[in-house]
């Protein structure tokens, strides 16, 4: 299942803070433990906006790859995740119009 994730560093959090959680993460080997439960992801982060705000496209039928990033992530960072399917402009549009009608 394709998923995108959304990250907002809370205000009160610095930067400093925020790099000494990354330090954390990779000193724990959790980038691999992530990529091991994750078919693909793939990290954006928003420039120039403050605070920081990124995305996350997962790939995963491993609940527990979502599960992972919002809990160690969440004291610094505000997240929700969405199940997303790619579709392109015209599926979108035929499919609204049988929805809906017209």
């Amino acid at each position: 299942m394709l998923y995108i994730s959304i990250f907002d560093a809370k205000e009160n959090v610095s930067r400093t803070d925020i790099n000494r959680e990354r330090a954390e993460w990779i000193k724990k080997d959790m980038d691999k433990l992530l990529q091991q439960r994750c078919k693909t992801i793939r990290r954006y982060e928003v420039l120039g906006r403050s605070p920081l705000k990124i995305f996350f496209m997962i790939d995963t039928d491993d609940s527990t790859a979502l599960n992972l990033l919002t809990t160690y992530f969440g004291d610094a960072w505000n997240s929700i995740t969405y199940p997303v399917i790619q579709r392109e402009i015209a599926d979108a549009l035929e499919e609204d119009h049988t929805v809906i009608g017209g």
